[in-house]
């Protein structure tokens, strides 16, 4: 904490310093004023944005964000745990993940819209895609990573599969699914963003498009402002899990609990 506070006053000199000799550079060239503008001029576009309705643009690029973030998770994470049940299984899925992931989700996007048109899902359905494999790798890669010795003294006191996988795996897992989820909300806005470049009537993206269509950057540059908090909204969302995963290891154990007796 004493480093941090130590580090802030330079780091808020470093953005003071810049600021200005952004601004002095916009005021002093038309040419540059034209091509990046100046902080003064983003914030009184950011000033009219809010007065035109910015925040519910804010709130449809973070929901798709959101929901695309836990979906590709929940289904990224489900699919690579689910992977430790069967070793030939995942050598034989191992390839056809690693093929997939590896296609830019640019490249999906119009199947997305012949899939699920050009309304809100079809940009879900982007962030989903641009997580799931992320996800996918660390929960595979953390279930690999368990300790065996805690898989031995389960299967010592003649524990079935399922109680390893729910007792042991999952657990042991955890850290890495979470890590994943930090990993992906910059996925999940990137997929929601480009839903929202090709085909969206709202959403920051498509304030972002129209601004730049109009050669407004200022205007571009506070949309793209938005986009920033939103990222450091949902990470910080995310380092909330993960401080709490004990917690959430605990939850889980709830309804097993239950089951057994």
């Amino acid at each position: 904490m004493a480093t941090r506070r130590a580090v802030l006053p330079l780091q808020l000199l470093v953005c003071g310093l810049a600021a200005l000799a952004w601004e002095v550079a916009g005021r002093t060239s038309t040419s540059v004023f034209f091509e990046i503008g100046t902080p003064s001029s983003v914030l009184f576009e950011f000033r009219r944005l809010l007065s035109e309705g910015f925040l519910g643009h804010f709130a449809t690029t973070g929901s798709e964000a959101l929901t695309g973030l836990a979906i590709g998770t929940f289904l990224g994470a489900s699919a690579g745990l689910g992977l430790w049940y069967s070793e030939k299984a995942a050598g034989v899925a191992r390839p056809f993940i690693i093929a997939l992931g590896t296609l830019p989700v640019f490249a999906f996007a119009p199947l997305m819209i012949v899939w699920f048109g050009i309304g809100w899902w079809m940009k879900v359905a982007l962030a989903a895609f641009s997580t799931i494999f992320v996800a996918f790798n660390q929960a595979y890669r953390g279930a690999t990573l368990v300790s065996t010795e805690y898989v031995e003294v389960l299967r010592g006191m003649d524990a079935t599969r399922h109680q390893i996988f729910l007792k042991v795996i999952v657990p042991g897992s955890l850290d890495w699914v979470l890590s994943s989820m930090r990993l992906n909300v910059g996925f999940g806005l990137l997929g929601a963003f480009i839903g929202e470049f090709i085909a969206a009537e709202r959403g920051l993206g498509y304030l972002i498009l129209r601004a730049s269509g109009l050669y407004n950057i200022p205007r571009a540059f506070a949309a793209a402002f938005g986009i920033t908090c939103l990222a450091l909204i949902l990470d910080g969302c995310a380092r909330y899990i993960e401080r709490h995963r004990h917690t959430l290891v605990q939850i889980l154990s709830v309804p097993h609990i239950i089951w057994n007796r």
